[in-house]
Order: C-alpha cells, then structure tokens, then sequence
C-alpha cells in the first residue's frame, strides 16, 4: 500500500474504541495499585518510581528512535512549565487516591475536559459558545453532587485534590497544545517525566524520607506492584497514543469514561466500596459534561475551513 493510500484509509473506529478502553482500564488499575500501597510506602517514592520507570522508557525509545539522549527543545520555557503542571497534577492524584473512594476519585480528576473550556476561556480568551458552557454547567452541577460540602457523604477537603489535579492537567493539555508546533512528541514526554522524576528527587533528598531503605523494606510482592504501577500508567499513555493514530479524538474521547466504571468495579472487589446514589448522579453528569465538551469541539474543528 503505497503511502498515499494509507493516508486515505478510513480510521479503524473499532481498534481506536478498543485501544481507548484498554487505556482507561490501565490508568483505573494504576490508580487502585498506587491505592493499594499507599498504605505500605511513602507517596513520594510510590511517585518516584512511577516516574523513573516512565523516563527509562522513554529514554529507551529515544535511543531506538535517535541512538542519541542529545535532546532539544525549541520551546523549553514551555517545557519546564509542561513538566511543572504535572509535577502538580500526579501530587494531587497521588495523594487524592490515598484519601477517597476509587470511583469518586475518579469522577472528579475526569473534569479535565470542562477545565480546559473554562481555562481556555478565561486564559486564552477563547470564544466560548452557549453550548460548551452548558457542557460546563453539567461538570459544575455533577461535581458539587459527587463532593455534597455538607451533609451526610460529604468527602471533605480531600475532593480539592483531584479537581485540583483536574485543572492543573486542562492547563498541561492546553501547554501541550502549543509545544506541539515546535517538539517532537516523544521528546516532549521524555523531558516532562525526567522534571518531575528529578523535582521528586530532590524532595526526598531534603525532605525526612529515604528513598533506598524504603524500598528495600519492600516485598517482593510490593515490587511487583511498584513495577505495575509504571508498566499501567506507561501502557496507558501508549495506548492512548496509538488511538488516536487510529480514530478521531470526537469519537474515542467518550469511550476514556469507562474509567470510571472500572473504578467502581476495582473499588467494590478491592476495597469494599459502592458510590451511594447521589455519587453515581455527579458522576454521570460528570461524564455527560466531559462527554458533550469532547464532542461538541470535535464538531467545530470540523466546521472550521481547511
């Protein structure tokens, strides 16, 4: 097939809508893991090791791809702000899923989508139709129902981290945006995951926790658990990646909501927890927000002229 011809083909919807929710089982089965041991390990080394894994793999792909680690970036204040955006995003994930349910969690650091509208609003001064901010009164509404700030299920000052982690990663994907006209991709990933592998790094460094005998008090199950928490988050983002090589991002972005379905299963079988009814409302209204924004931009990036 010549090269032409592979350009024409139609997108594989299926693979794409397969590969997205392969995704959204990774990072559900990455977050129960960083749950599980949170218990047992620091936070800080549990972040560690997630992110040293992602840079070693990145670098090895690097080396493939270049047989160089000679990296430059045409954009690097740019870069470190990336790399400082999700520094702040996987703190307050981290940290959020060691304090609340798995499935409330999640519902919450998917506000992503309706973020970034706000964000690109108020920041880039972005036209903002009707429609996208009902999409934001959704989010708002099925926030505010999964958080309850009083009252009976309340989940207290802990629901501040992931919509924190929410609109620190709106503001990531937003940079991401613009460091995609000057970098590669690949490089781009690599530089972040080393920033936040090195500023985690040098809390441990000052802070009282030692990194090596933490994890040489590990078991060897607790390995194998720290290695999955990398191997899930890697595959992914890589998984991620090949879809939307597959299938528009309009048509996958619904299907990353599944996340939170198995969220739910993994917390019930794992830690003993059902979302009550007003958790599961602000959760559909959640997605219904995520999903309405995905879509209703994937509509007017194809209205707009060629």
């Amino acid at each position: 097939m010549t090269p032409a011809a592979r350009a024409a083909r139609a997108p594989d919807l299926n693979a794409g809508i397969a590969l997205v929710l392969l995704t959204a089982c990774m990072f559900a089965g990455s977050d129960a893991t960083i749950k599980y041991l949170g218990g047992a390990l620091p936070v800080l080394v549990l972040m560690w090791v997630r992110y040293m894994f992602q840079t070693s793999v990145l670098a090895a792909w690097q080396l493939a791809r270049k047989g160089t680690l000679r990296l430059r970036s045409r954009a690097p204040a740019l870069q470190c702000l990336r790399g400082l955006l999700l520094l702040c995003n996987s703190t307050a994930a981290f940290y959020g899923v060691q304090r609340l349910p798995l499935a409330e969690y999640t519902a919450l650091s998917l506000l992503a989508p309706v973020a970034t509208t706000v964000l690109g609003a108020l920041v880039l001064k972005e036209r903002v139709p009707p429609s996208r901010w009902a999409m934001v009164g959704f989010g708002v509404v099925g926030m505010l129902a999964v958080v309850r700030p009083t009252g009976a299920g309340a989940l207290g000052w802990a629901a501040l981290l992931p919509i924190t982690g929410a609109l620190c990663y709106a503001a990531f994907q937003l940079v991401t945006r613009r460091i995609a006209i000057a970098d590669d991709l690949v490089v781009t990933n690599f530089l972040s995951a080393l920033f936040v592998t090195t500023a985690i790094g040098a809390a441990l460094w000052v802070l009282p926790l030692d990194l090596a005998p933490s994890l040489l008090k590990a078991t060897p199950t607790q390995w194998v658990l720290l290695l999955l928490i990398g191997i899930f988050a890697t595959a992914g983002h890589l998984c991620m990646a090949g879809a939307v090589r597959l299938a528009p991002l309009s048509v996958l972005m619904p299907f990353a909501y599944a996340q939170i379905a198995f969220a739910m299963a993994i917390g019930w079988l794992l830690f003993d927890h059902a979302p009550d009814l007003w958790a599961v409302v602000g959760t559909l209204l959640i997605g219904l927000g995520g999903i309405g924004t995905v879509w209703l931009n994937g509509r007017d990036a194809g209205r707009m002229p060629a």
